[in-house]
């Protein structure tokens, strides 16, 4: 009787590790699609590769949105883009292997450097309103990168 319960244990860790982030699923930003990426996944590396994927759509849609003056979808965008970049940190600094630099994970941190560039940019086009939603966006995403660089480089 105790090798079962030991082998449900060991099937229940191994089957928590092929589930994306609650915050993903739970949420209405992400489609089908970059779910099911996510889910099919068992390495972090695999998903850091979705989540960079992901925050790359996010970057083209708020940039298409600023520069076809429709600033009425670029709050959602952003909160969205939030959502990712928390569920995508808390995802990574749990599960990835600190004594090797990952390919994947230097892809990521390059692509959010160069967004948060692109979202400061970005904040000087539209109006005084939508400025806090870039202020905060901005924020977190210096926090994701700067964890990101600690986690690379072992600061």
């Amino acid at each position: 009787m105790p090798k079962f319960y030991l082998y449900a244990l060991a099937l229940s860790l191994w089957a928590q590790g092929n589930v994306p982030p609650a915050a993903l699923t739970s949420s209405s930003c992400f489609n089908a699609v970059e779910i099911k990426q996510l889910s099919a996944q068992a390495k972090i590396d695999g998903r850091v590769k979705v989540y960079r994927n992901i925050s790359e759509r996010f970057r083209q849609a708020v940039q298409s949105a600023v520069s076809t003056p429709n600033y009425d979808e670029v709050p959602a965008l952003v909160r969205c883009w939030k959502e990712l970049l928390a569920a995508s940190l808390k995802d990574i600094e749990a599960n990835i292997n600190r004594k090797k630099k990952s390919g994947a994970l230097i892809g990521y941190e390059i692509q959010l450097r160069k967004s948060i560039v692109d979202m400061g940019n970005f904040r000087l086009k539209v109006s005084f309103e939508q400025q806090g939603d870039f202020e905060s966006w901005l924020s977190q995403a210096k926090v994701a990168h700067d964890r990101f660089v600690d986690i690379l480089f072992q600061r």
